[in-house]
């Protein structure tokens, strides 16, 4: 039974992918290369995590 769980799941990782941007701006503009690298590495990361949910909401929507 599907309770909505993975969708909630794809979700928060999708807006964590948005944050992490955000993130990765505000310190290039505030000339923090360092944090600039740590906030895309944890964008890319994040994105990751939210194509790999999406793939299983697709298995799971057309099993």
């Amino acid at each position: 039974m599907d309770d909505g769980t993975l969708e909630r799941r794809a979700m928060g990782a999708e807006q964590l992918v948005a944050a992490k941007i955000t993130e990765f701006g505000a310190h290039l503009t505030a000339g923090d290369r360092a944090a600039a690298e740590r906030a895309r590495t944890e964008a890319l990361a994040a994105l990751e995590v939210h194509l790999d949910l999406t793939d299983q909401l697709i298995s799971q929507t057309f099993a």
